[in-house]
């Protein structure tokens, strides 16, 4: 949906320049600078959806739930929505290769293309996944809340930075939105199936049934 999106976008004359509404949501938020305390942490809301510290910390994540909690199919999980997060990034930049605003000066991170927004993907499909695992584990709903506040931080600093057009974010979010959805429903039907499977294992001789190593614990 987001690559359909970005490939529709670039067919238009304002792919380069961005749209007179993109270019005027620039100007008004270069126009109205946040108190310093505010200012540094826009700058700091990248690193929440940059590989530079979510792939180290899911990779952590990742061993400890793998080799501690007996959880390798949630390890993997997250590490595939990691991964396919940032894999997805620059793959849609190389593809489209949309100029970066040149309106203001750059600030923060930022790297390749402007379309899509990296961050925008990664926090989407990243934060919501845990915020559904949990929910599901749990019962915890305040993290349905939190992850949102992230993703709508996140986008609004990659503006406020001047580092990306309002378009690169709609198809970071959407792109985001169709990985979270797509292994979401993946890796629920592996699970069902796994679950399902369990009591279908073989019997040892007290009659009680083997149990199987996908079974979630």
């Amino acid at each position: 949906m987001g690559a359909g999106f970005g490939f529709a976008l670039e067919q238009t004359p304002s792919w380069r320049s961005g749209t007179a509404w993109e270019r005027a949501m620039l100007v008004w938020a270069h126009a109205h600078p946040l108190p310093w305390l505010l200012d540094r942490a826009m700058l700091a809301m990248p690193f929440l959806g940059t590989n530079l510290t979510i792939l180290p910390l899911m990779l952590a994540v990742g061993l400890w739930l793998w080799k501690r909690k007996g959880e390798p199919l949630l390890a993997v999980h997250l590490l595939v929505v990691c991964v396919g997060s940032l894999s997805l990034n620059p793959t849609m930049k190389y593809l489209l290769d949309r100029p970066r605003p040149e309106l203001f000066p750059l600030r923060g991170i930022y790297n390749w293309a402007s379309y899509p927004s990296g961050h925008a993907i990664l926090t989407t499909a990243l934060y919501y996944t845990v915020a559904l695992v949990l929910l599901r584990r749990r019962g915890w709903r305040w993290p349905l809340l939190v992850a949102p506040l992230v993703v709508a931080a996140t986008c609004y600093s990659r503006i406020y930075l001047s580092v990306h057009w309002p378009t690169d974010l709609i198809g970071g979010l959407l792109i985001g939105s169709t990985w979270l959805l797509g292994t979401w429903m993946a890796f629920g039907r592996y699970e069902t199936a796994a679950q399902s499977a369990t009591p279908l294992q073989s019997s040892g001789r007290d009659g009680r049934s083997s149990s199987s190593s996908y079974a979630v614990k």
